[in-house]
């Protein structure tokens, strides 16, 4: 009678703590001490803790990993990294909880039902943009315009509306013109054109 050798692999799923180490408003130690709480409450056993200034290297999240962090406005410090995170987690069924919010993407959810709606989301607003570019470029071209905006147009009489008095304060308590470009949503360049104008 013949024997043979059964080997199971165990692989282990980690649970990471993100901490982003250049937040405006939490800082390292606050986040880190919320993520171990709240995975003591939950259950989960802490793996490692990823402190990152900007962006966190996604690769190193593989399927079934569980991802913590503070709030969500600590996962990165881009808007277009933050829209390329959110669809690897979900193409990767990776699990992810803010300690701030109830919301969550868990084994809870089904999965593939996220990913359907996100990729519809997105093909949705491709194709919307797109047409509303469109449709702007034909009503331009019917007045006599050129089809595109003039070159420096985008937004600059009114990025920074109803914004000015907080970029200022921000200013004189000794934020950077990145913190301030971060907390209204604007860029750092515009931080500065705007402060240039103030002086």
């Amino acid at each position: 009678m013949s024997k043979s050798l059964v080997c199971f692999i165990y692989v282990k799923h980690m649970v990471y703590g993100l901490v982003f180490l250049t937040h405006v408003k939490y800082s390292a130690h606050v986040q880190r001490d919320g993520i171990i709480r709240f995975a003591k409450e939950h259950g989960l056993t802490m793996g490692k803790f990823i402190e990152f200034d900007k962006n966190p290297d996604i690769s190193m999240f593989k399927p079934n990993d569980t991802i913590i962090c503070y709030g969500w406005d600590c996962l990165c410090n881009d808007r277009n990294f933050l829209r390329k995170f959110i669809q690897y987690l979900v193409n990767n069924n990776i699990f992810i909880y803010s300690v701030q919010s109830k919301y969550c993407i868990d084994k809870t959810m089904n999965i593939k039902v996220l990913k359907y709606a996100f990729d519809m989301y997105m093909d949705i607003r491709f194709n919307f943009i797109s047409n509303k570019n469109i449709n702007g470029a034909r009503q331009r071209v019917a007045n006599g315009h050129a089809p595109g905006r003039p070159h420096g147009a985008r937004g600059v009489n009114h990025v920074m509306d109803g914004k000015g008095a907080t970029a200022l304060k921000m200013y004189r308590d000794g934020f950077s013109m990145y913190a301030i470009a971060r907390e209204l949503g604007v860029s750092a360049p515009t931080i500065k054109r705007f402060l240039d104008t103030q002086n």
